[in-house]
C-alpha cells in the first residue's frame, strides 16, 4: 500500500477500518497499540509519553501491554488523567502502573530507558507547540534514547511535513491504517526515521470511499529501463536532445545536464551554448555536439540558427534553462526554444524567465523547480511553497499545464490530477550540478519514448537512490552522481537498492 492522505482524512479511515473489522472505536484503538507495540517488546525499560487526545490514548494502552509483559515501564502524562476524554480516558484507565504528570517532569528527566514512545500528539495537530509539551520535545531531542512515534512524530504536521514550532526527531515512525502526506516530504524525512506501516489487516479497497491525495513512487518503476536493446540498433533509435543553457561563465551546468541526456541512455545530445563555449564542449565529453551563439547575436539571428540547427539534426526534446542566465542573450534564447515545436523540458533560468512569459508554451512538457524557482514561478514566497508542498505542486501543474517535479526532501513529481512523492534521496544530492543532472535524466528519458510524467518518476527515483546510496557520501559531487548512475541501471540493481531504503511496506 503506497497511497498516502492528508490528515483530515484519518477519521473517516478509522471509521471505516473499525467497521470493516466489526468493532468500535476503543477496540480500535487497543487493535492499534497493540501493533505499536510489536516494535516495543524488545525494549527492557520503556518511558511512554502521552498527550490529551487518543494518540495518548494509544500510548497507555501499549504502556499497559509492556507492564503485562513484565518490561519496566514509566508513563509521563502531560495532560492529567482527569482531564481526559472519551478514548484516552478509558485507554488511561486500563493502564494499572505509575503515572508521571509534569510536575514530575525533572524527575522523569534523570531516569534511564531503553526507548521512548512518543504518543503526545497525533495526526490532527496544526498549531504551534506549547508548553509543557515543547519543553520535553526539546528535552527528548537531546538524548541519545531511541524515540518511537506513534502515527507522526509530536509537533509534525501530518499532511504537510511542516514543525509547528518543534518536533520529536524519531528513530521510527508507526504510521496506522493510513500513511499520512507529511511523513514524506519536508521536516517529515528528517523527523519520521524509518516509517513501518501497520494496516491492522484491513485492505486497502476498504478506503475506497476516500479521495487519495498522493501516492508513493516505488523503485519498480525503474523495471521499465531495458535491460538491452536490440543488436541491430543506432543512436537515432534513442533520441536526440538539444540542451540549451550556459551563459558566460556557467557552462558547467549544461555540460552536466548533457551528460545526463547520454548516462540516461539517450542516443545523442547537442550543447547549444554561449559561442565562446563551443570549443571547451568536447575536451569535457568529446560525446558532446554543441553549437552557440555570441553574446551580441541578434534575436533573429538566434532565432534563424537554432530553426537551421534542428532542421539539420531534428531533436526529440529541448532541454532549456541549465547556467542559462536572464541576460538579454538568454532571454533571446528563451524566446526561440519557445517556437519549436519539440516538447520542452525546462529548469534553472528557464524557469525564472518562463515566469514572466505571457502565455504557456504549448509543448511545454516538464519543469522542475526547487523551492524557490517555484516560489518564482507561483509568485509567492519561498515559506509559502515549503509550508504545503503538495499544494504548491498542484498549483504549478495546473497553472503550467505540464508536469511538475518539485525537488527537495521528499521530491514530488505532479501532473494536473495527481501527485507522487519519492521517499528515496539524501542531503548528498544537495550539491552545485544535482538538479542539471536530474533535468537531464528526464529529458534523456523522453527522448528514449518515455512519456513526461513516467520520465519525470524514473528520474527522480533513479537520481535519488544514486545518491542515497552512493559510495562518495556527502562529498559526492554532481560529476560522482552521474559516473555512478550506472549503478541502478537494470531492474535488478534498483530493486536491491530501492530495498535498502525502503521506507514502506
Amino acid at each position: 500500500m503506497n497511497k498516502l492522505y492528508s490528515s483530515d482524512k484519518t477519521q473517516r479511515i478509522d471509521q471505516l477500518a473499525a467497521s470493516y473489522l466489526g468493532v468500535n472505536s476503543f477496540e480500535l484503538m487497543q487493535l492499534a497499540a497493540a501493533a505499536v507495540y510489536q516494535h516495543v517488546q524488545t525494549y527492557a525499560r520503556v518511558l511512554v509519553i502521552t498527550g490529551p487526545g487518543n494518540n495518548g490514548g494509544d500510548g497507555f494502552v501499549v504502556a499497559e501491554l509492556a507492564r503485562q509483559q513484565g518490561q519496566s515501564v514509566q508513563v509521563l502524562a502531560l495532560r492529567a488523567v482527569a482531564e481526559l476524554h472519551g478514548d484516552a480516558r478509558s485507554a488511561a484507565a486500563l493502564y494499572q502502573g505509575e503515572i508521571f504528570t509534569v510536575q514530575d517532569l525533572e524527575k522523569v528527566k534523570l531516569l534511564e530507558y531503553d526507548v521512548v514512545v512518543d504518543a503526545m500528539f497525533g495526526t490532527g495537530l496544526k498549531q504551534v507547540v506549547r508548553q509543557p509539551y515543547a519543553e520535553v520535545i526539546n528535552w527528548l531531542n537531546q538524548q541519545p534514547t531511541p524515540v518511537i512515534a506513534v502515527d507522526v512524530p509530536s509537533g509534525l504536521n501530518a499532511s504537510t511535513g511542516q514543525i509547528e514550532g518543534v518536533a520529536v526527531s524519531a528513530q521510527q515512525t508507526i504510521a496506522i491504517l493510513a500513511r499520512n502526506t507529511g511523513l514524506y516530504t519536508a521536516d517529515g524525512k528528517d523527523c519520521c526515521g524509518v516509517v513501518e506501516f501497520e494496516s491492522l489487516g484491513v485492505p486497502e479497497e476498504c478506503y475506497q470511499s476516500v479521495a487519495v491525495d498522493a501516492q508513493l513512487i516505488s523503485a519498480a518503476v525503474l523495471q521499465a529501463l531495458p535491460l538491452s536493446r536490440s543488436h541491430n540498433s543506432h543512436k537515432g533509435r534513442f533520441g536526440h536532445v538539444v540542451a540549451v543553457g550556459g551563459q558566460t561563465g556557467m557552462l558547467g551546468a549544461v555540460l552536466l545536464a548533457s551528460k545526463a541526456v547520454l548516462k540516461s541512455g539517450a542516443g545523442s545530445v547537442t550543447a547549444v551554448t554561449d559561442a565562446r563555449h563551443v570549443d571547451a564542449v568536447p575536451l569535457y565529453a568529446a560525446e558532446i555536439m554543441s553549437s552557440g551563439f555570441a553574446e551580441q547575436s541578434e534575436a533573429s539571428d538566434i532565432a534563424y540558427g537554432l530553426a537551421g540547427l534542428l532542421d539539420k539534426k531534428p531533436a526529440d526534446v529541448l532541454l532549456l534553462g541549465m547556467g542559462l542566465g536572464q541576460t538579454t542573450w538568454a532571454e533571446q534564447l528563451f524566446k526561440a526554444c519557445l517556437t519549436v515545436n519539440v516538447p520542452l523540458v525546462v529548469d534553472a533560468d528557464g524557469l525564472n524567465l518562463l515566469s514572466v512569459t505571457g502565455a504557456v508554451p504549448k509543448d511545454l512538457a516538464v519543469i522542475t523547480p526547487h523551492p524557490k524557482e517555484a516560489a518564482t514561478l507561483l509568485h509567492i514566497s519561498v515559506s509559502q511553497v515549503q509550508a504545503n508542498r503538495w499544494l504548491a505542486a498542484q498549483q504549478l501543474a495546473q497553472k503550467y499545464h505540464c508536469v511538475v517535479v518539485l525537488k527537495g526532501a521528499g521530491t514530488l513529481v505532479a501532473d494536473a490530477e495527481q501527485t507522487w512523492c519519492c521517499p528515496y534521496g539524501s542531503a548528498n544530492l544537495a550539491t552545485a550540478g544535482s538538479g542539471d543532472v536530474l533535468a537531464g535524466m528526464v529529458a534523456g528519458l523522453m527522448a528514449q519514448g518515455f512519456a513526461a510524467l513516467q520520465a519525470a518518476q524514473m528520474a527522480v527515483v533513479w537520481h535519488a537512490l544514486v545518491g542515497e546510496h552512493n559510495r562518495f557520501g556527502l562529498s559526492m559531487t554532481a560529476t560522482d552522481l552521474l559516473n555512478t548512475l550506472h549503478e541502478v541501471w537494470t531492474c535488478e540493481a534498483s530493486m536491491a537498492i530501492g530495498a535498502k531504503s525502503e521506507e514502506y511496506r
